[in-house]
């Protein structure tokens, strides 16, 4: 089943919001408690809940927080804390806490009202619902999505949001109408797309033909590395600007808390998971049986171990090729599609018609086949990827991946290989650097579009340059 989270805004008044402040505080203090006593005694080694509630239920019991908070806390801290076990590094230091709800200690009073027991007591507090809330509640009262049991309230700045977990039952599956074979770049994502319903395409000889099915190359726009470099540059600008020299020592801007407090502002993050979910929902629009390369535990580590520029280093690693391949995936399991994964041995380094070994003379992405033609280090790929799927997938399906295949010749390879490069240098040409932060466009005294902490309403722009300072 897929997990969906959504964020609903609770409108708190002021003894409400203190009172969430204290039990953040007293939630945040027992997690402390139990992380350090796990790290202290076990260094390392993973342990369960049950285990280290009753090592630590004593201590917390002593800490004031409710009693329906306490097992919360600890479960939380535990999960923390076999994560360190797992990832290794610095030993975990909680900074922050989101307090975790269970069942007995909220409930739904109304469509937009919700009874919590906080630090001192229970209150009613009233939602600000929107579209996606609503969306998921009727997929609640059709039947095909269960609520869990357990909400998260998270604090950002003075706004607190209770944070709903949705097990969305997945759609019945569908026939498929193509297999779809993606990969990810750095700047691109290219799909190669072959029709399995054999189509009426023209007509010869006065009578029509059923032609075997086409092979379409797609590429979409995801401009990761060009974002990576854009706000790397910013981060160097900033912290050469905040360096000082003090008795002949440079000391670097970027350990300043005005650096931090910069580029904390920055929506690197974000902007990479819009491009990564819209990505996911492009390839599982239809249809379709995905293909892609079996990618290791951290892909990007064995792309930088070559001996490429420090540069290129950091964009390849800034890439979230995972990421789109896992959000692909579950996004074809919400939808009732299949995602098969093939060997990545050489698909980019193999000619797909006659499978002999690449030379690339001329830069790192046109390859040159040792029969005389070229074709694209990408387009190689994904081509290769349908030709290793067809081990995979049924009779029917394999045998029109391979009439697809069976129709490709050297004139076709070219001609995708200059649309490919086509666009690279369009893209060099055209595109610009993604902008870090923007100034408003809005004229002083029009209505301005808040952001999403504001829950989208329209409210006056500042008057006077006072929300370019802002921003």
């Amino acid at each position: 089943m897929a997990r969906r989270s959504v964020a609903v805004p609770l409108l708190l008044d002021g003894n409400q919001f203190l009172d969430f402040l204290e039990l953040e505080r007293g939630y945040k203090r027992v997690k402390r408690l139990v992380v350090d006593h796990l790290v202290e005694k076990y260094g390392g080694r993973r342990v369960g809940f049950f285990k280290a509630w009753h090592e630590v239920k004593d201590l917390v019991r002593q800490m004031g927080l409710p009693s329906a908070y306490q097992t919360q806390a600890v479960k939380d801290a535990v999960e923390t804390y076999n994560g360190w076990a797992e990832a290794g590094g610095r030993p975990p230091a909680v900074r922050h806490a989101a307090p975790y709800v269970a069942d007995t200690a909220w409930r739904l009073a109304s469509l937009t009202s919700l009874s919590i027991r906080l630090m001192s007591s229970r209150h009613v507090v009233e939602l600000w619902p929107h579209k996606r809330f609503w969306r998921f509640e009727w997929l609640v009262r059709t039947g095909r999505a269960k609520r869990a049991s357990t909400i998260r309230l998270k604090r950002i700045k003075n706004r607190v949001y209770a944070v709903f977990v949705y097990e969305l039952e997945p759609e019945p599956p569908r026939e498929p109408e193509a297999v779809v074979a993606f990969d990810v770049n750095e700047n691109t994502v290219v799909a190669a797309r072959v029709y399995l319903k054999a189509t009426v395409d023209r007509v010869a000889q006065w009578n029509r033909e059923w032609i075997s099915p086409p092979i379409s190359i797609r590429v979409f726009r995801t401009d990761f590395g060009r974002l990576a470099k854009r706000y790397d540059s910013i981060r160097r600008k900033w912290a050469k600007e905040l360096t000082v020299e003090i008795n002949g020592r440079k000391l670097s801007g970027a350990h300043t808390r005005e650096y931090r407090k910069k580029v904390k502002r920055l929506r690197e993050r974000n902007r990479k998971k819009d491009r990564v979910y819209k990505i996911a929902h492009e390839l599982t629009k239809e249809p379709a049986v995905l293909v892609t390369e079996e990618l290791g535990k951290k892909p990007q580590e064995e792309i930088a171990q070559k001996k490429i520029s420090p540069q290129l280093r950091h964009r390849i690693k800034q890439t979230p090729m995972k990421a789109v391949v896992e959000k692909a995936r579950d996004k074809a399991a919400e939808r009732g599609l299949r995602l098969l994964l093939v060997s990545s041995y050489k698909n980019s380094q193999t000619c797909p018609l006659h499978y002999m070994q690449l030379s690339f003379p001329t830069g790192a992405k046109v390859g040159h086949c040792p029969r005389g033609h070229r074709v694209h280090r990408d387009v190689a790929a994904v081509l290769n990827m349908l030709m290793r799927a067809v081990e995979k997938l049924e009779p029917t399906y394999a045998e029109a991946v391979k009439n697809a295949m069976s129709i490709l010749d050297e004139k076709q390879l070219e001609m995708w290989t200059e649309a490919m490069l086509s666009v690279e240098r369009t893209a060099k040409a055209q595109w610009p650097d993604v902008l870090a932060r923007a100034s408003p466009m809005t004229p002083p005294g029009e209505a301005a579009v808040t952001p999403a902490g504001d829950g989208g309403r329209l409210r006056p722009a500042p008057r006077g340059g006072e929300g370019a300072r802002n921003n």
